[in-house]
Order: structure tokens, then sequence, then C-alpha cells
């Protein structure tokens, strides 16, 4: 008879689950090169990489929405600037049509162009850009009607300094924050929770159990305040959302925190029993220990 997993075994096991796997990682670096090859036609670019939680390594299986940044050159598409954003987007959606006629057809988005291939089920958001003068890039943006300043660079180095004063735990801990997140009907946009998680811990969490816990409680009280920039370049990660949408969310993340403290005094009381059913609860099967209702 298999030995019962302990809570510690459980998470270890958790957070491997939600790694990309090396066949995985190496899918996307090389369906981005090929994405480029086919955006050259129609679009002069100077520069591509991948961008958003792949680049920061907080991006959870399956592998979805990953960022594009994908650079124009300015002498040949500078006329690009002084139109509305969605002419730009449009251009993008039009060259990945053409160049995927088998794919789910193309979505333009607020900033980016997204593209989903079916087998995979990899998809990408292709965010065009102008360099700024300064530094990162300038992005469309149809919300706001213009051209915002961006640097995936900055967002990179404010996660690693986070995740470093946490010990190298708090990766983890926002990735099984995003599995809550997405197994909930994804209240709180993933960009949004991953920025509110970087002032969570100033040490090192004592467990990860415990650890998310205490992330969930300091989300549900962050979510109430703006979110800046971490770049501090562009609008705030949470502009126009309203204090009756921050409270739905903050009553959610609530509720998530209720589940997991049960499931840590459990563990705290040696009832492994209670504390796998309370991670089950919340995590489903994805859980490793996981025990149906």
């Amino acid at each position: 008879m298999p030995s019962i997993l302990t809570v510690p075994q459980a998470f270890d096991q958790l957070i491997r689950s939600l790694e990309l796997s090396p066949r995985e990682q190496d899918e996307a670096s090389r369906q981005q090169n090929v994405l480029r090859d086919h955006l050259r036609g129609s679009l002069t670019v100077v520069h591509d990489s991948l961008s958003g939680s792949y680049l920061r390594r907080t991006a959870i299986r399956p592998l979805k929405d990953i960022d594009l940044i994908l650079v124009l050159d300015e002498a040949k598409h500078r006329g690009l600037r002084s139109e509305p954003p969605q002419r730009t987007l449009a251009l993008v959606r039009d060259a990945l049509a053409r160049a995927y006629p088998n794919a789910a057809p193309p979505r333009e988005q607020a900033r980016s162009v997204n593209i989903t291939f079916r087998g995979t089920e990899i998809g990408y958001d292709v965010v065009p850009a102008f360099r700024h003068t300064d530094s990162g890039y300038l992005i469309p943006d149809t919300e706001r009607g213009g051209w915002i300043r961006s640097d995936p660079a900055r967002h990179r180095d404010a996660c690693i300094a986070a995740n470093q004063a946490a010990g190298n735990m708090l990766n983890p801990l926002i990735k099984m924050a995003k599995s809550l997140n997405a197994r909930h009907h994804r209240p709180l946009r993933s960009f949004h929770l991953e920025v509110l998680a970087y002032s969570a811990f100033p040490t090192r969490p004592a467990a990860y159990d415990s650890g998310l816990h205490r992330l969930l409680l300091h989300l549900a009280d962050r979510v109430l305040h703006s979110c800046p920039d971490p770049a501090s370049l562009g609008p705030h990660i949470d502009q126009g959302m309203n204090i009756d949408a921050r409270t739905k969310i903050r009553q959610a993340l609530l509720t998530w925190a209720q589940g997991a403290e049960q499931a840590v005094q459990a563990r705290e009381r040696q009832d492994l029993a209670a504390a796998h059913a309370a991670w089950s609860a919340l995590f489903g099967p994805l859980y490793p220990a996981y025990r149906p209702s």
C-alpha cells in the first residue's frame, strides 16, 4: 500500500505540475521564430522576443497566450505611429491570417493580436512595438486610443528582485495563485495578480502552504488599492477598475484564503486527511493528494 503524501511533498509535486516542461519551452521558442519568419513578408521587423509571464518564469501550464514583442522598423513603419493603434493591430492580424489559414482566426485585443495553434493549443499575444528613445517600447493601446510605454525587461527585473527577497519561493507561489485564479473563473487578471504579489514577502516564507495562505490575504488587501506599472512607465495595471470590481475580487480571494487557513491549521494539528481535503477543495484534481468530496 503506497504511503500517504505529506503536505510538503504534495506541494512539491503541485509545483512541478505547474512548471513548463523542456519540450513546451522548446516548442514556444521554436514557434516564435516561425512566427517572425511568417510576419517578415508583411511587416519589417527589426527585433522580436518572448515576453510576459514566460520571460518572467511565472507562466503555468497549459501554455497559453505567450507574449511576443514584435519591434517594427521605425523607418519603414513610422507612419503607423500617427494613426489610431487599431491600424497597426489590423496589419498584424491580417499578416497572421495569411500566414496561418488553418489556425483559429487571429483576434485583435487592446494591445496585441492573439493566435492559437490547433493541436498544441499554444497561443501567442503578438504585441507590435516601436523602440522608445529612452528605454523600452511604445505599444498600441486601443482602450486609450494611442501608444503607451512599456518595458518588459524592467518587469522581469522587478519579478526577479521580489522572488529573491522571498528566498526564490515567490515564483512558485505566484504560479499556485494563478492556478487557483484559473480554476475559479479568473476574477483577477494574471499580470495584475503577479504585480500585487511582488510586495508580499520581504523575507522567505516558512513553507509553501502557509506562504500561499499569506499571499492570498496580501492579494485581498492590495486589490483594494491602485497598482502602478512596476516599470514606472505605463498606466496603472488596474486602471479603470471600480470599487465594485475590487470588492468582488477581494471576496473571492478571502474565500480562497479561508480554505487555505483551514488546510494550514489541519496540517499544524497533524490532521493530514483534513489538510489534503481542504487543499483538494481549492485546487481540485490538480492537487496531487486530491480527495473528491
